[in-house]
């Protein structure tokens, strides 16, 4: 056998030995990865619905929350408002006795200085005096009402009739009739609560910026009521919502000073302090 013989019969081995290493080692390049690639980008679709799915549960929830927020806050109005009718009720009440008790007390008075009562005797029957006196006394005490009575006692009945419309929730009709009703009584004793509710109703409405007008008369036309500060503290609430901060701390900072230990001064301090937190 020759040398190149010998070296193709070589190489004809080599090729034959190296034919199994190369096809063992051919499966290795398959294309699994672009499977398992596929297999990884597959969930996003599934992703992207869920995170579809939490915005509109969110969105779902906000909502409700915000519904609860509007019901709460007109039951607080309601309820601020009985107590009120309460409290108005009660002085009524005690400022007719007392009036009743201080007319009772000069019409004894008058009738102790005509002598027609002067011990716990019976009057003589010859006494013309007094049984001619006390007839005429007796219908002063039984008098009707005089005009500025009866002017008072409207006033009273329109007020509570606005009134019982914003118990009910009837915020427009209740604005019409608390409208109506400072028409009718620009000067009356109850003007001041029923310009302070007809901004509470507008708030309610979320008419803010109506209703910051109409806290503001409460404060410049009757400074001397005792709603001056529940509208000063519903301001500040309102410039807060109307994104005026350094004047909602003005108003609710005044509250504070100036009324400190009233209800108002608490819910001032109270939103003062969820100011600074936020």
């Amino acid at each position: 056998m020759s040398l190149k013989q010998l070296s193709s019969s070589t190489l004809f081995l080599a090729g034959l030995l190296s034919a199994p290493v190369l096809a063992a080692a051919a499966p290795v390049v398959e294309s699994l990865p672009a499977v398992e690639a596929v297999t990884d980008v597959m969930p996003l679709d599934g992703n992207e619905s869920a995170v579809s799915e939490d915005s509109v549960s969110v969105k779902n929830s906000t909502a409700h929350f915000l519904h609860q927020i509007q019901e709460l806050r007109n039951r607080n109005m309601t309820l601020e408002g009985r107590v009120e009718e309460l409290e108005f009720q009660l002085k009524q009440n005690e400022s007719e006795f007392r009036d009743r008790y201080l007319d009772l007390d000069a019409r004894i008075g008058r009738l102790i200085e005509g002598g027609i009562i002067v011990s716990d005797q019976k009057p003589l029957k010859d006494d013309q005096n007094a049984t001619t006196v006390l007839p005429a006394e007796l219908g002063v005490i039984s008098a009707p009402k005089s005009t500025e009575d009866q002017l008072i006692a409207r006033e009273q009945a329109d007020y509570q009739s606005a009134f019982g419309l914003i118990r009910d929730r009837e915020f427009d009709r209740a604005l019409v009739a608390l409208r109506k009703f400072l028409k009718d009584y620009p000067q009356g004793e109850l003007s001041d609560n029923a310009q302070y509710w007809l901004g509470e109703v507008l708030m309610a409405q979320e008419q803010y910026e109506s209703a910051r007008d109409e806290f503001k008369i409460v404060i410049a036309h009757y400074p001397d009521s005792a709603k001056v500060p529940d509208s000063a503290y519903k301001l500040g609430r309102l410039f807060d919502l109307l994104g005026n901060e350094a004047e909602a701390r003005k108003y609710l900072e005044s509250v504070v000073s100036q009324y400190p230990g009233s209800s108002a001064a608490r819910l001032s301090d109270t939103y003062l302090q969820n100011m600074s937190g936020s």
